[in-house]
């Protein structure tokens, strides 16, 4: 099984300073009040692992994703997740290393950057590391806002 040791954000969504996650071996929960930004970290955990759709991410497009300052602070010029899995077990392979970590940047024009260990790749390649631990961003990896009542409504056949 994949373990995610840490996420980083900066300049992504409500996020404007760089915020690190550092996830447990165990089970990690992430708490806090309405518009704390838990709704955030799901976002950019779709995001850094390359969710097609923005819309999912609660966004109308790819530039929204960058933090934009609200009425009293400058916005980032750019958004960047970056997530850190432990790859002790080689689940990625056994040439990169005990630690992969993917960064994906936007950029105001809404281009999207990505990263494998800081070294500059496609999202096909990004997409191809991901399958070997079994993880597909537009899979069911992840449930989303508002995922939970399309399931709990659903007819028993769907």
């Amino acid at each position: 099984m994949t373990r995610i040791n840490r996420l980083v954000m900066k300049g992504f969504k409500s996020f404007a300073n760089k915020t690190e996650l550092i996830f447990g071996d165990r089970f990690n929960c992430i708490l806090g009040p309405n518009g704390s930004g838990k709704s955030n970290v799901l976002d950019a955990l779709c995001f850094v692992l390359g969710k097609s759709s923005v819309k999912g991410m609660r966004a109308e497009k790819a530039a929204n994703l960058i933090y934009n300052g609200g009425k009293r602070k400058s916005g980032s010029k750019e958004g960047m997740v970056s997530i850190a899995f432990d790859n002790k077990s080689k689940i990625f392979g056994a040439d990169i290393g005990a630690e992969v970590e993917i960064t994906r940047i936007v950029r105001p024009s809404g281009q999207s950057i990505y990263k494998i260990n800081n070294k500059t790749r496609t999202r096909q390649q990004i997409l191809d590391l991901l399958s070997r631990a079994r993880i597909n961003p537009d899979g069911y990896n992840i449930i989303l806002q508002g995922d939970i009542i399309k399931f709990v409504e659903m007819h028993p056949v769907e």
